[in-house]
């Protein structure tokens, strides 16, 4: 999980699991806290457009968050054997409501 501070009292959360038998890095949530409120979903996007945010936006960031700040760091810190670049067989998977429609 990594929480992205998008603004005073706003947060973005993304949720990444690892399917070991699949090997799938997976994007299992992305949701916008505000005020108590959690959003998801097309809720999630209209929020986003009222900070001039957009799905590509949010794509963009859930990329850096697996790659620089969850496996960036795996790799660095744990797994010599693998990298960005060479990810043996296992797979990214974003979120479906990063995908244009």
């Amino acid at each position: 999980m990594y929480d992205f501070k998008l603004e005073k009292g706003v947060t973005l959360g993304f949720i990444f699991k690892y399917n070991s038998s699949k090997k799938l890095f997976f994007q299992k949530e992305v949701y916008l806290s505000k005020e108590g409120t959690t959003y998801k979903g097309q809720q999630l996007l209209e929020q986003l457009y009222t900070y001039g945010k957009d799905r590509t936006w949010l794509k963009k960031q859930s990329k850096k968050v697996v790659e620089q700040y969850i496996l960036g760091t795996w790799f660095k810190n744990g797994s010599s054997r693998y990298s960005l670049k060479n990810l043996g067989d296992m797979k990214i998977e974003y979120h479906s409501l990063l995908e244009e429609k």
